[in-house]
């Protein structure tokens, strides 16, 4: 154990005790959350996930950008049970890196990854490649990464390579990721064949995402949400642990987890934790609701960040097909909040790779300007400007 874990673990036991945690399970509509006791903090919550037979932790740990494994460790000594990540991340150094740690530990998580839509021989190798660096024969959870569409999510090819991958025992569930929200979630519910979708849910998320999520969640499939911290123009900050905080404020960032975790139809949400302090400020949210304060907290924030994050990458649907050119603005901003929010230019290329030729900055090039007027002033021009430099 390394000197960075050892401290988080004392000091994460000092922070509990210290602010008294005893919070009280609440009902979920017919679903329940569950407390309990792990080593080294005061409590630590989980839902149901789905109909899987399994509970998740409130706060899941999203595997994105990291290549420390003693970090991957100290989060599941603090007793978070759920870790997401995909084929692509980083070319393989995230699967890797949790793999490592998947040697001595594999049996007391829920293991998720993702393969983006390929022909049906190069999925199975992805599958089999992804095993192989997370030193596994099977993961819990396999997911088909960034379904666009509802015709993708019904694609005859993809499902038969899932549903061979469960049948020899690779993955025990299957679900599909996505940006596309309200349209992947209904066709998870009519064609009863995922498990488990994981999509976009936060503060700026529209109502019909919201609903969707419960109609989803009510027929039995898993909901995981990821963007939930609204990141704009710089990385995410490390904040103090609020549970030493006498005066019991809570961070944006925190105030942004406990909103998510307000909606009872939303199972584990999985911030990208890359460092101590994130796992520390991220898993005292467990358990907590949503004060007066945090609405006001976040409704400052909002004022702040609303013209400055693209809310298409939430749900927003307010600009789509009005691009002359065909171009998805939400798809384009999404690649560059990558590398302008989280301040990672690999991500911004991995992800503008993957999206279709339709919605790649070379359709932005016969215009002067760009004609989409974002109904909430985002400026669209700063976008074009800033694609134009990543990925031109």
């Amino acid at each position: 154990m390394n000197t960075k874990r050892r401290d988080f673990l004392k000091q994460a036991a000092l922070g509990g005790a210290a602010a008294g945690i005893g919070f009280t399970a609440g009902g979920r509509s017919g679903f329940d959350a569950y407390a309990a006791e792990p080593p080294s903090f005061s409590r630590i919550f989980y839902r149901d996930l789905g109909s899987t037979g399994h509970r998740a932790t409130e706060i899941g740990f999203g595997v994105l950008h990291i290549g420390d494994g003693e970090l991957i460790n100290a989060a599941i000594d603090s007793g978070i049970n759920y870790f997401d990540t995909a084929h692509g991340y980083m070319n393989g150094v995230c699967e890797e890196t949790l793999g490592k740690v998947m040697k001595t530990r594999r049996n007391e998580i829920f293991l998720t990854t993702k393969v983006g839509s390929a022909p049906p021989d190069r999925m199975k190798d992805m599958i089999d490649t992804s095993l192989k660096r997370l030193q596994t024969d099977h993961v819990d959870l396999l997911m088909l990464h960034g379904a666009g569409s509802r015709k993708e999510a019904f694609d005859n090819d993809i499902m038969s390579v899932f549903d061979d991958a469960r049948r020899s025992g690779k993955t025990r569930f299957i679900g599909v990721s996505t940006h596309n929200q309200v349209e992947v979630l209904n066709a998870a519910v009519e064609g009863r064949f995922w498990e488990a979708v994981l999509l976009p849910y936060n503060y700026f998320s529209p109502p019909e995402v919201t609903e969707a999520i419960e109609k989803t969640r009510k027929a039995g499939i898993a909901i995981i949400a990821m963007k939930a911290l609204i990141t704009v123009e710089r990385p995410r900050k490390p904040f103090p642990d609020i549970r030493t905080d006498k005066t019991g404020s809570t961070t944006n960032q925190q105030a942004l987890l406990k909103w998510v975790l307000q909606n009872p139809w939303v199972d584990t949400v999985i911030p990208g934790i890359s460092s101590f302090e994130h796992l520390q400020d991220d898993i005292a949210v467990m358990g907590m609701r949503l004060t007066e304060d945090d609405h006001r907290l976040l409704k400052r924030y909002s004022m702040d960040a609303g013209k400055r994050y693209c809310r298409g990458i939430a749900g927003c649907t307010g600009c789509v097909d009005t691009c002359p050119k065909g171009v998805c603005m939400s798809d384009l901003n999404r690649c560059v909040n990558y590398a302008y929010g989280y301040g990672s230019a690999e991500m911004a290329h991995e992800n503008y790779r993957r999206l279709p030729r339709s919605s790649r900055i070379e359709r932005c090039g016969e215009c002067d300007e760009c004609a989409i007027r974002c109904v909430n002033g985002l400026d669209l021009n700063e976008t074009v400007r800033r694609a134009r430099a990543l990925f031109a």
